[in-house]
């Protein structure tokens, strides 16, 4: 891997949007999320859609992310920029199809401090997850299912390395870090 010890936030931002313009880096990435998604599919989690989980504060967790995985999202987020205020993160798998077209808050750093303040993730929308296609591993994960606790911690551990290979196959810089901290590098001086 990579260090980051010597990059500024700025050239940090610069440096994962540019690995992830990368297909064969957005490739390598997928491919961890498409394994993701065959777990979770073979377990058959319980999710209310309740949106517990993005309420990191009041549910007692955090999430973590790395900066990779967040230019991702960032890069996804861009190409599905609003159409008459819906979004275009459409899926085709039954498990994702209820969160087609939810409205799309405008990340900026005034969006992610409020999401701090209100101890929340700045993607709920109406109790829901808006980037629900496109959200880190930690998020495709997680769930308040009592069952998933017997097994979702070894599958994100198992998965996470992936993405650390992945850094360390494509010289990515690796820091790994909250969500929303992750996205103010990302959203800062825009």
């Amino acid at each position: 891997m990579t260090s980051h010890d010597d990059m500024s936030d700025a050239e940090l931002k610069q440096h994962w949007r540019d690995m992830v313009a990368r297909e064969d880096v957005r490739d390598a990435l997928e491919h961890v999320y498409a394994a993701a998604m065959r777990a979770i599919a073979e377990r058959q989690p319980k999710c209310e859609a309740s949106g517990r989980c993005c309420r990191f504060e009041q549910y007692g967790h955090r999430l973590y992310v790395t900066g990779l995985e967040a230019a991702y999202t960032m890069m996804k987020l861009d190409a599905a920029r609003p159409v008459n205020g819906l979004a275009t993160l459409q899926s085709d798998t039954q498990a994702q199809r209820f969160v087609a077209r939810v409205s799309l808050p405008v990340l900026s750093s005034s969006a992610l401090q409020r999401a701090r303040s209100e101890g929340g993730c700045p993607f709920q929308v109406d109790g829901l997850c808006s980037i629900h296609t496109i959200k880190p591993l930690a998020c495709r994960t997680y769930f308040c299912d009592p069952t998933a606790t017997e097994w979702q911690q070894d599958l994100t551990e198992r998965l996470h390395a992936q993405i650390t290979r992945i850094h360390t196959e494509y010289g990515v810089v690796y820091r790994y870090a909250e969500w929303r901290a992750m996205l103010e590098v990302l959203v800062s001086n825009m």
